[in-house]
This record gives C-alpha cells, sequence and structure tokens, in this order.
C-alpha cells in the first residue's frame, strides 16, 4: 500500500477514534470522574478514562480491519504483534490531552502514525493523522506529498461528518520574520525533570516573545505545522505524543528533531518543531527533512542519570 493509502487508513482511524471523545458529556462545569471513568495513573495529575481505552479500541479496530498484519503500538493497550508481520507498525494516542479533556478544555485530540520499511533495512514516518474534535480541526500529511489541515464542524461527532469536512489547505510553517514568535512546550508531572524542564524554558525564552502550553504535544506539533506557533520544544515525551505531528510538522516544511528512542520514560529525549534561534543556520539531512543538531543547539544537555 503506497503512503497516500496508508494517510486513508490513518484518517478513517482517527475518526473513529475522535468520535468517541466527541461522546464526552458537556456541560457549564467540568465532568466528574465517575462520569469519564478517570483514574490516575503515575501521579495525580497523570489521568486515563473509559474514553482513552474506548477510543484506542476503535482505533484498532480500524486499522486491524485494513491492515490484518501491522503491528499497533497504543498507549493504552501496548504493542500488538501479528502473526505474520508485514513490517509496518502503527503508533496510537487515542487521548492526547487527557487532563485538557477531563477538564473541558477544548485542546485535545486522537493521533494516529504508521512507520514502515525504507532503504537499507531502517524505518521511517509514512502517514498521519491528528483530529481534535472539540476544535473542529483535523491535521494529516503522508510522506513527500505535504501536509494538510481541513476545519470540520465543531461539536458534531466526527463519525457524523463527511470523510473531508471542508476544503484542505497545505500547510507551510510558521511565517518567517513574524515578531513576538511564540514558542509551546509541556512538563513532566512532577520531580527533577520538571525541573530541568523549567530550566530549559527560562534558556530559551531570550528567543521568544511569548510560551504557550497547550497540553497536547501531538496539537503543538501541528499548530507549528499551520503556523500558529512558531516553535516546540519538549523533553521526554512518548513515541504516540510525537509520531504523527512530527511527520505532519516536517511534510510542512519545518525543521524537525524527534528522540532517538521512543521510549520518553526510560530513554528521555528532545522533540522540537521548528527553529530555537533565528541565529543558527536551518539546515536538513536526509530524505525525511531531520534537521540538523546546529538548527537546535539551545538544548541544554538533561542531568545525568534522567
Amino acid at each position: 500500500m503506497s503512503a497516500k493509502g496508508l494517510l486513508a487508513v490513518a484518517r478513517a482511524a482517527a475518526r473513529a477514534g475522535a468520535a468517541v471523545l466527541a461522546e464526552r458529556p458537556l456541560g457549564p462545569t467540568p465532568a466528574t470522574r465517575a462520569e469519564l471513568g478517570a483514574v490516575t495513573k503515575s501521579s495525580g495529575s497523570d489521568w486515563v478514562t473509559d474514553f482513552d481505552r474506548r477510543a484506542e479500541q476503535a482505533v484498532r479496530e480500524v486499522i486491524t480491519a485494513y491492515r490484518p498484519n501491522d503491528a499497533i503500538s497504543g498507549e493504552e493497550y501496548g504493542h500488538t504483534e501479528p502473526e505474520h508481520p508485514s513490517g509496518y507498525r502503527w503508533s496510537i494516542d487515542p487521548l492526547d490531552g487527557t487532563t485538557n479533556f477531563i477538564r473541558g478544555i477544548p485542546q485535545f485530540c486522537t493521533s494516529v502514525a504508521v512507520e514502515g520499511p525504507a532503504a537499507a533495512g531502517e524505518t521511517r514516518w509514512l502517514a498521519g493523522a491528528v483530529v481534535a474534535p472539540a476544535l473542529g480541526r483535523t491535521w494529516y500529511a503522508s510522506a513527500g506529498d505535504g501536509a494538510f489541515s481541513t476545519v470540520d464542524t465543531p461539536g458534531i461527532p466526527q463519525a457524523d461528518l463527511p470523510p473531508a469536512s471542508g476544503e484542505p489547505v497545505r500547510l507551510n510553517g510558521p511565517l518567517p520574520g513574524r515578531s513576538g514568535r511564540l514558542l509551546a512546550t509541556g512538563f513532566a508531572y512532577a520531580g527533577e525533570r520538571r525541573d530541568f524542564q523549567l530550566g530549559a524554558l527560562a534558556a530559551l525564552m531570550p528567543h521568544f516573545g511569548d510560551v504557550r502550553r497547550i497540553g497536547a504535544a501531538a496539537l503543538d506539533l501541528c499548530m507549528v505545522a499551520d503556523g500558529t506557533l512558531d516553535a516546540y520544544a519538549e523533553f521526554g515525551i512518548q513515541e504516540h505524543d510525537w509520531a504523527a505531528g512530527a511527520l505532519i510538522a516536517e511534510e510542512a516544511g519545518v525543521p524537525v528533531r524527534r528522540p532517538a528512542s521512543g521510549d520518553g520514560t526510560n530513554h528521555p529525549d528532545w522533540t522540537v518543531a521548528g527553529v530555537l534561534d533565528l541565529s543558527e543556520p536551518t539546515e536538513t539531512t536526509g530524505p525525511t527533512g531531520q534537521s540538523s543538531p546546529r538548527a537546535h543547539s539551545l538544548l541544554p544537555t538533561p542531568p545525568v542519570g534522567d
């Protein structure tokens, strides 16, 4: 299947997950833990809900229906390896921005991406889609074909919308030369890693006019791709957080730095989209447009052991 064919599956799967999220009870105050089936995981700020689980199930059902021999890695149900693997693997975040979702903040989404064989036995990211049902926005890209976004109808479950509501707009990244540049970032739930992230933010801020903490890494990356934000940098996030959004930003022509490992817990690294220091040259190397180290030379080195 071509990258465009894989993109069609990614978009269908992301819409299926987002349709589950669109069922969230609406009201003038945040929904209760009981209404959302919410429990904490690693800390009192790290949540998972019944919607996370149901959305991942919906995404998996779509992928499996079209691609039964592909591996799937999801935030809630882990890694599934088929009996006869195809060499393709999907990375799913069924609900990126769970805290936003619980509190009724509309910045949350379903993120779906797929990687597959490339030259010399390596793999590359081939397609990705991000659907934010409360915002009425979809972002998507396939390798070598550019990145696009549609404005959908907020408040209507994605399952009730046409497959591609609204005219797609090609994305070209941030507007060059714009003053008051905006940097997006995020933070760990507690501990030394958060302290490191706060120190890193202080080092980056002289190069930006202001900062935004959206609360969903996939949306941060997509908002750099569409030019809403100028750059994004965060340390220690997981593969499912960045897999789709990084490809979308990359296909929009944005310099992207992916972590060396998909395991942001045991092998944390920086995820970056956009130019952090305008005085540094922005170069790309390789077919994926991975930015050179010089484009992100401002990134602080993490403490030993993190």
